[in-house]
């Protein structure tokens, strides 16, 4: 009766290790949020025409409509930890024939964050990482676009680089975005990447005992945007 006692003794302290080692990898490495495309615009292949696009159809004020995510993404010694979000707003002026004069800003919320594991998301807004309490919105504004396509057709990728400046924690950083559009019946697509670090903003990378985190952050953007 004893040993028997002593092995389910054994056998439950094994399963609460497991369970807890479990809930510390998940909170610090497991991955729950998968990069998603852009809102999906009409493609090349399904397009009647391949004419340019006109000054007109092009040449306007667009908004960044609440399809649209941003996502962040650190990589540990175990797996890639991904963090999305949503709420983007923004607007950006296209000029066709004279880039210099393009504006572009967007704005994102912070304190919507996810990563699928709340514990983690209310740590990453803490005063030790981003204290959206403080400083509750990263923002962007460009300042100059790069190898940017004076010809544009109706379903097929443009791409280009924007410069601009990146704002989060108060602290302002010049950043490069890798960037693709596509313009299709009346809706414009923008996709992005650019590579930060937690030094860039004052961020020390976390390490535990668990996993190690690299220094570089990576930044998605999927946005559709609607004309006004």
């Amino acid at each position: 009766m004893k040993k028997n006692s002593v092995i389910l003794t054994a056998s439950v302290a094994t399963l609460v290790v497991g369970i807890g080692g479990y809930m510390l990898y998940d909170y610090f490495v497991g991955n729950h949020v998968e990069i998603q495309p852009a809102a999906t615009v009409t493609t090349a292949s399904s397009t009647a025409s391949s004419t340019p696009l006109t000054a007109d159809q092009l040449n306007k004020k667009w908004t960044i409509n609440d399809q649209s995510k941003v996502y962040f993404s650190v990589t540990t010694s175990k797996e890639t930890v991904n963090f999305e979000m949503d709420g983007i707003t923004g607007s950006w002026n296209v000029n066709l024939s004279a880039p210099d004069q393009m504006k572009a800003t967007a704005s994102a919320d912070l304190n919507k964050l996810n990563s699928g594991n709340e514990k983690r998301d209310t740590h990453i807004k803490s005063p030790d990482y981003f204290d959206t309490a403080v400083h509750p919105t990263a923002t962007f504004e460009a300042k100059s676009f790069e190898n940017w396509p004076t010809t544009w057709i109706e379903g097929q990728k443009a791409s280009f680089t924007i410069n601009g400046v990146l704002t989060v924690r108060g602290i302002a950083k010049d950043v490069k975005m890798n960037a693709d559009a596509i313009y299709s019946q009346g809706k414009l697509q923008l996709e992005g990447t650019s590579v930060v670090t937690f030094g860039d903003f004052g961020l020390t990378s976390p390490h535990t005992i668990v996993a190690k985190t690299e220094e570089n952050i990576n930044i998605t953007l999927r946005l559709a945007l609607d004309a006004v």
